[in-house]
């Protein structure tokens, strides 16, 4: 079987979030449509997270490398600390993204 090339993920272009249009309304009240949204959001982030770690596992299993007490015993240092938080921030942006948004258009402007 030919080995799999990784792919490209980094992209020069940072596109805005803005969807154009009204947003579907399922619910009586915007605040379960915006949690619903942040459901789906998590949910979808999870199942990433998820078919990730099962891939790293399948392949360590496959070259009979057992990574539990590594994983288990690993100290991160300074940098992989920082890479952590980006990303945690990075996630809690696309999950809470719908109330930042709210709170950003209901912001009252300084005089």
């Amino acid at each position: 079987m030919a080995e799999k090339k990784p792919r490209e993920t980094k992209s020069a272009t940072k596109l805005t979030r803005v969807a154009r249009g009204k947003r579907p309304k399922m619910f009586d009240h915007w605040t379960d449509d915006v949690f619903m949204s942040m459901i789906t959001a998590l949910t979808t982030e999870m199942m990433v997270m998820r078919d990730r770690l099962d891939t790293v596992e399948r392949i360590a299993a496959d070259k009979g490398v057992i990574l539990k007490s590594e994983i288990d015993s690993y100290v991160f240092d300074e940098k992989a600390l920082a890479e952590r938080e980006a990303a945690r921030r990075a996630l809690g942006d696309r999950i809470f993204y719908l109330v930042l948004q709210q709170a950003e258009r209901h912001k009252t402007p300084k005089t």
